[in-house]
């Protein structure tokens, strides 16, 4: 069942990674690093067996991966600092 769930997952961020390349990695892990369920235990190790392949460098990658999480952890604060109470209890039960 979990393959189920995560194959398709899988499979959209290999060909985004594929397709776009260092942005989409900062894309995906600003998602992730916002709480938004895209995992970043399947983004960072397409990313890397880029890297092993040669077609990424791997300093990069890192980079892009922190850029990203930081990000979205910072979209994340900002909801939780400006939102607040006010704010789960009139958007959240849309989430």
């Amino acid at each position: 069942m979990l393959d189920a769930i995560l194959g398709p997952v899988s499979a959209w961020v290999k060909a985004q990674i594929a397709a776009m390349g260092y942005p989409a990695i900062i894309g995906m892990m600003t998602i992730s690093g916002a709480c938004i369920p895209l995992p970043s235990e399947i983004i960072m190790p397409f990313s890397g067996s880029l890297v092993s392949q040669g077609l990424f460098n791997l300093h990069l990658v890192a980079l892009c991966g922190v850029l990203g999480d930081v990000i979205g952890s910072s979209i994340s604060y900002a909801i939780g600092a400006y939102g607040g109470r006010g704010f789960v209890e009139r958007y959240g039960k849309y989430v």
